[in-house]
């Protein structure tokens, strides 16, 4: 059975199962503002003293329409958290089935795969459907029902009602442009934070080194502040839109005592109506700002979502390739937009040089199956390309050593070559000391603390090494320049019977 990667996008909210689960809430809706007006009418009874309403007693009634009431609301909140966590759960496993497939490379801050980020996105969209969808589900139920209600029952309420809904549509039209524009900026200056961060942290040493933290923190700080100031921007704005909807209770009732039509009996059930029309207002409009966040948020997961991932790893085919062949890349199409070919002979050192450093990066990430498919096959292994092998038979026997692979962590009581490592001290420790004296020293942890890049990607040669790779591609125009070092490595590579491969930019290799 073929294996095909999951289709771009993000998962489509409207399902058959959660248009059930809105279906129930838009009902629920129904039954809970029929309720209310019910519990308000016998409310209003029990206050003037009248014993029965519509010929039924009013304590019976008043307590089963509190009861309908309030077990609505309840149902309704259980719901739309039912409703936005399935949906949270479909993006969740989506985004972990596409983010692993992805390149190494493209796991940058920039494109926005971090599990920070997704949880303060994933955040925002279960919050609109949970508590924004919610809102203005209800409130679309209520408006339909006291308007059926209003209609047919009390004509004198409409005045009131017209101005309810007048006043928390220009409060909503004037305060919604700038909570929107709050919203998206704070993203953004949330976003460049994380990017800030992120592209610093695995530099942090050096730049401590030489103190150059300052700056670092400087813009961390400025960054901070825009966004503390865009925040409380989008609580003036949010709180503008919901004082709006508090506003509209008192319009309501200078409207109804305008009108002329005030009838002292149907004051209490008239305070109670409103009040609840209110507060379903002020719900309402914290319903629209969660929609404004939900766009900015899933307008970030599509970006993630829209790039295309790796293949699965179990599509590859079962035969094993030869690695005692050459490797033929042929009109392999670089970032610069040349075409690369050329024959990398088995067991020989081959340089490669290009002018372009991102160039070279792609070029390693192809060799080493890091990038998608559709590249990889113009890198041929006799007769297979290198997107036919599969992926753990390619990382297998495939290593890379780069600047951009990061620092091995640091264990204390552990000598420098074993950086990262999870094996104790012991076999490997004698085998690395022991065999390739020439790249690594026997030094101890405390001496390798203050090791340089170069050291520290001496130790990844060597544990490269120690892994015996069938190919071996090198990228560090810093260390390719010392010649004795340089033929230790191919020594090194010629008794493993591994193929090296040297990339370098060309100015480099002329200047050295």
């Amino acid at each position: 059975m073929s294996h095909r990667p999951p289709l771009p996008g993000l998962p489509p909210v409207w399902n058959a199962r959660r248009g059930l689960v809105c279906a129930w809430l838009v009902l629920t809706g129904f039954a809970q503002t029929t309720g209310a007006i019910i519990l308000s009418a016998g409310s209003a009874a029990l206050l003037t003293g009248q014993p029965h309403i519509h010929s039924f007693p009013v304590l019976p009634v008043l307590c089963l329409s509190g009861i309908v009431t309030l077990g609505a609301f309840v149902l309704l909140n259980r719901g739309a958290e039912r409703f936005a966590l399935s949906y949270v759960h479909d993006v969740r496993l989506a985004y972990a089935r596409h983010v692993l497939l992805f390149p190494f490379d493209g796991k940058s801050p920039s494109t926005g795969l971090s599990l920070t980020r997704l949880v303060n996105d994933l955040g925002a969209v279960k919050l609109w459907l949970s508590r924004g969808l919610l809102a203005l589900v209800t409130l679309s139920a209520t408006l339909i029902t006291l308007a059926a209600w209003i209609g047919m029952a009390s004509p004198a309420y409409v005045i009131p009602m017209s101005v309810c809904l007048l006043v928390w549509a220009l409060g909503t039209g004037l305060a919604l442009p700038g909570l929107r524009k709050s919203i998206r900026e704070s993203r953004q200056k949330r976003g460049a934070i994380a990017v800030l961060l992120g592209k610093t942290l695995p530099e942090r040493l050096p730049l401590l080194l030489h103190g150059k933290l300052a700056p670092v923190l400087n813009r961390l700080s400025r960054r901070s502040e825009e966004v503390c100031s865009l925040l409380v921007g989008r609580a003036t704005w949010s709180a503008t839109m919901k004082a709006a909807s508090r506003a509209t209770f008192p319009a309501a009732v200078a409207a109804y005592a305008l009108s002329g039509s005030v009838e002292p009996g149907a004051i209490a059930q008239f305070l109670l109506i409103f009040a609840f029309l209110a507060a379903q207002l002020e719900a309402g409009a914290a319903g629209l700002e969660y929609y404004e966040a939900n766009r900015v948020a899933r307008e970030k997961l599509s970006r993630v979502f829209s790039t295309d991932p790796l293949a699965p790893l179990g599509s590859g085919t079962n035969t094993q390739p030869d690695w005692s062949q050459a490797i033929e890349i042929s009109d392999l199409r670089l970032p610069s937009g040349k075409l690369l070919s050329t024959r990398i002979a088995p067991g020989a050192c081959e340089w490669l040089s290009l002018d372009e450093p991102q160039d070279l990066q792609y070029l390693a990430l192809c060799l080493c199956g890091l990038t998608l498919r559709e590249a990889q096959r113009n890198i041929r292994l006799a007769s297979h390309t290198f997107a036919d092998i599969d992926r753990k038979a390619l990382w297998r026997n495939v290593t890379l050593v780069s600047p951009s692979n990061g620092i091995p962590v640091y264990r204390q009581a552990a000598p420098a070559v074993l950086f990262g490592s999870r094996t104790k001290a012991g076999t490997e420790q004698k085998e690395t000391l022991g065999k390739l004296p020439g790249l690594v020293p026997d030094r101890t942890a405390a001496a390798a603390r203050i090791s340089t890049d170069r050291e520290q990607i001496r130790i990844r040669l060597a544990r490269a090494l120690l892994r015996r790779p069938r190919l071996l591609v090198v990228r560090d125009d810093g260390l390719l320049g010392e010649r004795d070092l340089l033929e230790y490595l191919k020594e090194q590579a010629g008794q493993r019977g591994t193929t090296l491969v040297l990339l370098a930019q060309r100015q480099r290799i002329a200047s050295s």
